[in-house]
C-alpha cells in the first residue's frame, strides 16, 4: 500500500514538473495556432496631445479577441466583429500584423516567446495604444 502511495506521489510530481514544459513547448505564439488575446491596459490619445487611460469596454474593444493568422483576421465571438489584416511579418522574435478597417489603421505586435501583445489603432485625430497578453486556448 505504501509503495503505491509513493508511486502516486512520484507520478503526480513528474506531471507537475512536465506540465510547464509541455505548455511552453505547445505555447509558441508564432501564429501557427489561433491565439486568444486579452487587452489589459488601454490609453486613448487625441490630436491635442491629451492621453488618458481608459477601459477596453469604454472604447468599444471586446474583453477577449482571437487572432487567427491562417485566416488573417482578428475577431471577437463575443461581439461578432472581425477585422482582417493584410500584412504578417515575423521579425525579431515577434509576429507583427497590420490591417485597416472603418477608416482606421492598426498594427499589433505579439512576442513569439511570451505572448505579450501591444497594438496601436489610429484614425484622423485620435488613437489608442493597448497592451495585453495572448494565450493558446
Amino acid at each position: 500500500m505504501k509503495l503505491s502511495r509513493y508511486l502516486g506521489v512520484i507520478v503526480w510530481g513528474v506531471a507537475l514538473v512536465a506540465a510547464p514544459w509541455r505548455a511552453t513547448a505547445a505555447g509558441k505564439f508564432d501564429g501557427s495556432a489561433t491565439l486568444l488575446c486579452i487587452p489589459t491596459l488601454v490609453s486613448e490619445c487625441r490630436v491635442e496631445g491629451e492621453c488618458k487611460r481608459v477601459t477596453p469596454d469604454s472604447v468599444n474593444l471586446p474583453q477577449f479577441f482571437k487572432v487567427d493568422v491562417k485566416s488573417q483576421k482578428v475577431h471577437s465571438e463575443e461581439t461578432g466583429r472581425a477585422s482582417p489584416f493584410t500584412t504578417v511579418e515575423h521579425f525579431g522574435g515577434n509576429v507583427i500584423l497590420q490591417g485597416a478597417q472603418a477608416g482606421r489603421g492598426w498594427t499589433m505586435t505579439i512576442s513569439e516567446e511570451t505572448g505579450k501583445m501591444s497594438a496601436a489603432i489610429s484614425s484622423g485625430g485620435e488613437g489608442w495604444i493597448l497592451f495585453g497578453t495572448c494565450v493558446v486556448p
